[in-house]
């Protein structure tokens, strides 16, 4: 009745109770922390409210903050629907929020860009030589987008 990778959210699966597929529990945290993301990892004295950061730095900052809290919204939008175009809505809510884990992971390529790492190298974990920074989180999410779009478009075919 269900498909396969499901998890029982009302723990009344015997009696008609709705499950939720895997995929889709994976797109719809990927996408609830990219609209809570930038809340919960800027909003604070490293970002929003460092003093040796330029008011145009912070105008760029809550820029990003909020296209991620619109992106992720907007991608828990599309996957929880009821519509008709549901492979559409799924490809929308797994690409939203790639846009913004995309964005973060090219970003230091630009001229004098630099992770928290730069500015605050005690505050970012490191495993042997590499920094759990910036980079490290988007290609994670990104990789949790793919895997979680995956699962969802295989569990549409069944």
């Amino acid at each position: 009745m269900y498909p396969k990778n499901s998890i029982d959210l009302t723990g009344t699966s015997r009696t008609g109770g709705k499950k939720i597929s895997v995929g889709k529990v994976i797109l719809g945290t990927a996408a609830g922390l990219t609209a809570v993301g930038g809340f919960l990892a800027d909003w604070n004295r490293t970002h929003l409210f460092n003093p040796n950061w330029p008011p145009h730095a912070k105008f760029h900052d809550g820029m990003s903050i909020t296209l991620g809290f619109f992106l992720g919204s907007a991608s828990l939008y599309f996957l929880f629907r009821t519509s008709s175009a549901a492979e559409q809505d799924i490809k929308f809510a797994a690409m939203l929020p790639a846009f913004f884990w995309s964005a973060m992971a090219i970003s230091s390529a630009y001229p004098g860009a630099k992770g928290m790492e730069a500015e605050f190298p005690e505050l970012v974990p490191r495993i042997g030589g590499i920094w759990l920074n910036e980079k490290f989180a988007a290609t994670a999410m990104l990789g949790t987008l793919a895997a979680g779009y995956e699962l969802m478009h295989k569990e549409q075919s069944i």
